[in-house]
């Protein structure tokens, strides 16, 4: 005799784990979605677009392009200004002469 066992998940079980937003949000998105002739992502997508450009003044499209600017960039700033510490300890007599011997000896296996 064959016993077969039958089990009935909730929709709330079948939506992925990283899913963070109740379903029945996501159900109200999904309805706006369609009626606008859009799926989720996308509405989501616009949606943040809107409220980015709502709090700064700016699209989100012009906020990507400036923080792809890197010659602006504190790292930048700090990687330059790093680099030319370095460079200008180097010039100083007597830390060059430290490097320099420092790096020799380390080279030697000493």
């Amino acid at each position: 005799m064959e016993t077969k066992i039958m089990f009935v998940f909730s929709k709330k079980l079948l939506a992925p784990m990283s899913t963070r937003v109740p379903l029945e949000v996501q159900e109200i998105i999904d309805t706006l979605a369609e009626s606008q002739g859009s799926d989720r992502a996308k509405w989501l997508r616009d949606a943040i677009d809107k409220k980015i450009e709502l709090e700064t003044g700016q699209s989100s499209s012009e906020h990507i392009e400036k923080s792809k600017n890197t010659t602006s960039t504190s790292v930048f700033k700090n990687v330059c200004r790093n680099l030319k510490s370095f460079w200008q300890a180097l010039k100083k007599p007597d830390v060059a002469g430290r490097a320099s011997s420092t790096a020799i000896h380390n080279h030697s296996g000493k």
